[in-house]
């Protein structure tokens, strides 16, 4: 059995595609990112033949720690990107790939340069010991706290991503900008078919309009004239109620993900002053020796 135009048509309109290609910058950034770490790591460990978190070459590796903040600054640059500075290169898409993998990279290299304190071994229970090495344990744990927000970030916007694309599929309509504008054209035609009714008539449309997803089970008591505009009527209300239903759970899934960008983005910029607190002081200290 081959299927009418109108047919095709209508497998076409309700059964849509929603997907967005990866780019291929998702490669490109994770194996730069791959093998800056990689470097530092063999100089570390077979180079020069140091022990595990011992050795007396860790001095000269110890600078890893300004490579890693060098590329949280690069990192922190997509923030630029994102809402300052809009002309600046490559896609979107390109910078958000940067943003993931360099942050990676970036705590990589600060755990490298922490010979993995506070981690696997050196644990701190006391405040003096916290705030040594000018706040290097909050500092590298606001690293992590940034990274792992920043993977579950990811990991929630492409699962609710996924959600909404998939609804938007097979709703028969779209996304949520495009269901709105259904739903109030079908309201429209409710209202129509309200006009000269009864009142049980209209007290029905008004409750079912106004309940988000889901039609009242119990009917109205009718005039015998009102039965088959009621059928047409009801036919209307079930879309519009699937419609409501797809449109809120659309809404739900991009609540979701502004819930956690707005905890990101308030959070973000504390760590990155504990973060830039100790950098520039290691620096100054261990580094350029200007400060003694």
């Amino acid at each position: 059995m081959v299927d009418t135009p109108k047919q095709t048509q209508h497998h076409t309109s309700t059964r849509r595609i929603w997907h967005t290609p990866t780019s291929k910058s998702a490669l490109y950034w994770c194996l730069f990112a791959c093998i800056y770490c990689l470097v530092f790591y063999l100089l570390y460990f077979l180079l020069f033949r140091a022990p595990v978190f011992t050795g007396p070459w860790f001095d000269h590796v110890f600078r890893c720690g300004v490579m890693s903040y060098i590329m949280i600054l690069v990192v922190a640059a997509y923030s630029l990107r994102t809402r300052l500075i809009r002309g600046l290169p490559w896609k979107a898409q390109s910078w958000v790939w940067m943003h993931t993998w360099l942050g990676i990279a970036a705590l990589l290299l600060a755990l490298l340069h922490a010979d993995f304190r506070y981690i696997l071994h050196g644990y701190c229970s006391i405040l003096p010991c916290a705030t040594d090495h000018y706040w290097a344990m909050p500092a590298l744990y606001s690293l992590i706290f940034i990274v792992i927000s920043g993977i579950i970030g990811r990991l929630i916007d492409k699962f609710q991503a996924r959600t909404i694309a998939r609804d938007a599929s097979t709703n028969g309509v779209g996304i949520a900008k495009a269901i709105k504008v259904r739903l109030f054209e079908l309201e429209c035609l409710v209202e129509r078919y309200c006009a000269g009714k009864s009142e049980a008539f209209k007290h029905y449309c008004i409750l079912a309009l106004g309940s988000v997803g889901r039609l009242p089970k119990r009917l109205p008591a009718l005039l015998p004239d009102e039965h088959a505009y009621f059928q047409q009527v009801y036919t209307i209300l079930e879309e519009h109620a699937h419609l409501a239903r797809s449109l809120k759970k659309q809404n739900r899934a991009a609540l979701i993900f502004r819930s956690w960008r707005f905890m990101h983005m308030a959070l973000v910029p504390l760590a990155l002053i504990i973060i830039s607190y100790h950098a520039i002081m290691e620096l100054l200290t261990e580094v350029l020796h200007i400060i003694r």
